[in-house]
């Protein structure tokens, strides 16, 4: 299925679902055609059960009769055994390849969302509706549609047994509904047991999770005693939980059990006493048992269903709210489908941005000349960061624009943007894959050569020499077998492979000590000199020699110079200079 049909699904969850099912009509209709075999030919038991049964009542059994009777028996099961695994396949088929195509839509979807959207949303959330919902939604298209399609048994049996006798099926079906209401409480109560077993399991696996990433600080604090021993008490309430559900599910099928065996003693007296009375031949009320006999599992199972209906339209209910949500950042019908980055002009108009009620940015104004190496700098919470999440668009400012080569970033493709700008983060992210995978991210078709020059550039060389493997070392969590600057040097690489025509350092040199950033630095001239480049630093060594410099203070642009201009002004950058130097002074004492 396309990723662009759910958009038009959203709403009633069975929509939803009958819009996935839709691309396998065929699977379905031709599983559900076999299903009607399975029960009709089923439904043949009775009759030859009940021709048996009058042989030896009127003396007229014969070995051909037996012989017959059972070859009879035996196509019947070979007949429904191969209908009901062909039912099955197809069926089970069908809601496999709806669950592949919901998730990949689903993942698809959340990826496309704006940033916004992750700050009010918690992953463990998304991840819960990727898997647990959508596991619901998977059995509610497999086996729950497939027990739907059962249930044409109930009334055709009913048909059978009224043909056999009248006043026993009034008498069987009466208690009969109990065994589903029953069925139907109890898978209800496993319902909500199942959820608090999942939601303390995922409190589990958190704690695991966590003190896993988190190794070194709970030996450097020394609370291993103290994790051990919360995780033991909510694996205590893991274990409880799970115990109860057990106990119900233990619990169910004898009592189920009891239920039906009292209903049959029920037909067996009632129908045994008709029989003796004359009222009831004895074929006809074997007929009938057998009968009876098929009539039970529907209706166990119909409770069953009912709990599979209602939570798999729980599970799509919440996936769909997911897909609900809009991007509030994507491209319009007037973007300029053709646009190029040519030059790398950036230049921020009168730009004013407002998050969550309030405001970040006020009326900022500057212009980069292609080629030019401007940094940022100011307190923490002056806006820095901002100025580059609207520069990559992951918000759009509330007044001003921001612009590219002359051009309105909400009139340039996405794709295009974001491929024109290597960005470097404050908090780098490194993937459980192999180092060369990681710094040919954004550009997998990158040369050795390439990515020896990258590495070079960003310091890294010496740190892939050291490591066992090389490029082909595995990183471990967010990278967590490298230190803090080498996980800078590496996004730094990743950065610069892609050759962009903007490069963006936010704070990327904090974690690496001075001598090392300077080489850095050093063979970031080359790279910078050839590309508009901004680089936000709360150290001053970092953009000393940039050809602009801006300074923000709660969230307006206080200063705008070079170095040297700054210092002359005596103002706030003059300030932050001081009080480094100062700092560093104090460091070598």
């Amino acid at each position: 299925m396309a990723y662009n049909n759910h958009k038009a699904c959203v709403g009633h969850p069975l929509r939803t679902v009958v819009r996935y099912l839709a691309p396998y009509w065929k699977e379905c209709l031709l599983g559900a055609a076999l299903s009607t075999i399975f029960v009709l030919v089923g439904l043949i038991t009775p009759y030859v059960i009940k021709a048996v049964v009058s042989g030896f009542q009127t003396g007229s059994v014969t070995a051909p009769l037996l012989v017959k009777s059972f070859l009879i028996l035996v196509s019947i099961a070979a007949v429904t055994g191969v209908a009901r695994f062909w039912e099955r396949t197809l069926l089970i088929n069908a809601s496999r390849k709806c669950e592949f195509d919901l998730r990949n839509d689903y993942f698809r979807h959340v990826q496309n969302l704006s940033r916004d959207f992750f700050h009010r949303t918690q992953t463990g959330d998304l991840m819960a509706r990727a898997t647990n919902d959508l596991n619901y939604v998977r059995m509610f298209i497999g086996p729950g549609i497939m027990g739907t399609i059962d249930m044409i048994r109930i009334p055709l049996t009913l048909a059978v047994m009224a043909h056999f006798s009248g006043h026993l099926t009034l008498l069987a079906v009466l208690p009969l509904p109990l065994v589903s209401l029953i069925m139907y409480s109890f898978i209800m109560y496993m319902h909500r047991q199942s959820e608090k077993v999942q939601r303390q399991y995922g409190v589990v696996n958190s704690r695991v999770q966590e003190n896993l990433a988190g190794a070194r600080v709970v030996q450097a604090y020394g609370i291993a005693d103290r994790e051990i021993q919360a995780f033991q008490k909510e694996s205590d309430f893991y274990f409880a939980h799970n115990m109860k559900l057990a106990y119900v599910m233990t619990l169910l099928w004898p009592a189920i059990g009891l239920i039906i065996g009292l209903i049959i003693l029920m037909i067996m007296w009632r129908g045994g006493a008709m029989v003796i009375d004359g009222s009831l031949s004895i074929d006809l009320f074997m007929g009938f048992i057998v009968t009876a006999m098929l009539l039970v599992w529907p209706l166990v199972e119909l409770g069953w269903i009912l709990s599979l209906y209602q939570r798999g339209v729980a599970g799509m209910n919440r996936i769909n709210e997911i897909f609900a949500e809009t991007p509030t950042i994507q491209d319009t019908e007037h973007v300029r489908q053709n646009f190029v980055v040519a030059a790398g002009a950036i230049r921020f108009e009168k730009v004013s941005f407002c998050y969550a009620g309030q405001d970040v940015l006020h009326a900022v104004d500057f212009a980069i000349s292609p080629g030019q190496t401007v940094a940022i700098v100011g307190p923490t919470g002056s806006g820095k960061s901002t100025i580059v999440s609207l520069l990559t668009r992951e918000y759009d400012p509330t007044h001003g624009r921001v612009m590219i080569d002359g051009v309105d970033l909400r009139d340039i493709p996405l794709a295009t943007l974001r491929s024109a700008i290597g960005y470097v983060p404050q908090d780098p992210f490194l993937f459980s894959d192999s180092i060369l995978n990681n710094i040919t991210l954004g550009c997998p078709e990158a040369s050795q050569e390439e990515v020896d020059y990258a590495c070079h550039v960003a310091q890294f060389t010496e740190t892939v020499a050291e490591l066992p493997d090389g490029y082909e070392t595995l990183l471990g969590e967010r990278g967590i077998n490298l230190s803090g600057g080498q996980k800078q040097r590496l996004t730094i690489a990743r950065a610069v492979i892609c050759n962009p025509k903007i490069l963006i350092l936010d704070d990327a040199l904090s974690s690496v000590d001075t001598h090392t950033e300077e080489q850095i630095l050093k063979q970031l001239k080359t790279v910078m000199a050839q590309r508009t480049s901004i680089i936000i630093s709360h150290r001053i060594s970092a953009i000393r020699e940039a050809d602009m410099i801006l300074v923000l203070n709660e969230g307006r642009v206080a200063e705008q110079g070079t170095h040297e201009t700054l210092l002359r002004l005596n103002g706030l950058y003059a300030s932050l200079y001081e009080r480094q130097l100062l700092e560093e002074e104090l460091e070598g004492a």
